[in-house]
């Protein structure tokens, strides 16, 4: 099987590191369902100043909802509360997110009649979803396909600080870039995962066969 590329790992692992104390701290005082479930209320908060247009503090609250989903899996850990129940929640509170940024983005986008960066916006939350749910589904099926370069992190970081910048300099092609090189990176990562899951699942179907034979 070939080796998945390590971009999402890397940057948790990086963030985790950075952060780490700060998640000794919440893990005294918070469970880590309740931290996945304010990650949820920071996004939808982001996304209603999106809507607004505040893209000086939007992004520093979407920051917040992304550092309060890496807090939630280091909370369970130290606190040894890894459960089934808190992985669903932390995958759909992820999904969620991204619904809830993109959706105040594309209509701020769509009210200034910015019509191409607002399509542009519809187009990398159509990717973001489709990425996040191959890898779903395909690890439903026994599947691993953690490849591809837009890992969501790098998704969040390269949504948020140019939109940041693009908030205090209202320079629209700081973010419409941005954008372009979203769309270019959600492809190749789509593209990507669909060929190790065809290859993983043509390798799992053969030793199915082997088996039987």
């Amino acid at each position: 099987m070939e080796r998945a590329w390590s971009v999402n790992e890397g940057l948790r692992r990086f963030s985790s590191a950075v952060f780490h104390p700060l998640g000794w701290v919440l893990a005294r005082t918070m469970s880590p369902n309740f931290i996945t479930t304010l990650s949820i209320f920071a996004a939808a908060a982001a996304a209603y100043l999106f809507a607004l247009g505040r893209f000086v503090l939007g992004p520093w609250i979407l920051f917040l909802a992304g550092l309060l989903d890496i807090w939630d899996g280091q909370v369970a850990k130290l606190t040894g509360r890894v459960s089934t129940y808190g992985a669903f929640l932390d995958s759909t509170a992820d999904r969620m997110a991204d619904f809830f940024f993109s959706l105040g983005t594309l209509y701020w986008f769509a009210s200034q009649e910015t019509y191409d960066v607002a399509f542009m916006v519809a187009g990398y939350m159509m990717l973001s979803s489709l990425i996040s749910y191959v890898k779903a589904r395909a690890e439903g099926l026994g599947v691993a396909c953690n490849v591809g370069l837009l890992a969501r992190p790098l998704r969040l970081l390269l949504f948020a600080l140019p939109l940041f910048i693009f908030g205090l300099t209202e320079n629209i092609w700081v973010f419409r870039g941005a954008l372009y090189l979203l769309l270019v990176l959600g492809v190749e990562t789509l593209a990507h995962r669909m060929i190790v899951i065809y290859k993983g699942a043509a390798e799992k179907d053969a030793s199915a066969a082997a088996d039987e034979a």
